[in-house]
């Protein structure tokens, strides 16, 4: 797996290529939380080359919705996790999981960062 992380004004975009599995999946939750201790809770990540994703980097993604969405500046403004460019297959896993439902997800970078 790898991860290339670009910054922009109020939002974070992690780019994750190949696999998150058992193996990859503590690397990615190390990324997440070194942007949160930094105090940068809005993320998006861009999956459109990610190949594979198992149950512990579902785990992770689902550990950081909820952390991000603890985070607040407001009642109307806060942190949270988005999705974009998911490839087919890794979409279907994220509808057998229901987490479709869980997440925002959006077919193209700047429309998901924007979104914020």
């Amino acid at each position: 797996m790898e991860i290339e992380h670009r910054r922009f004004n109020r939002v974070d975009m992690l780019v994750v290529s190949g696999r998150i599995d058992a193996a990859t999946s503590p690397q990615l939750k190390q990324r997440i939380e070194a942007l949160f201790e930094t105090g940068r809770y809005r993320i998006v990540f861009d999956f459109a080359q990610l190949a594979y994703v198992s149950s512990p980097g579902l785990r992770v993604l689902i550990e950081a919705r909820k952390k991000a969405r603890d985070w607040k500046i407001t009642d109307l403004e806060g942190g949270d996790i988005r999705l974009a460019n998911l490839p087919p297959r890794i979409k279907e896993v994220f509808d057998l999981t229901g987490f479709t439902s869980l997440f925002e997800l959006y077919s193209d970078t700047v429309t998901a960062v924007g979104s914020f």
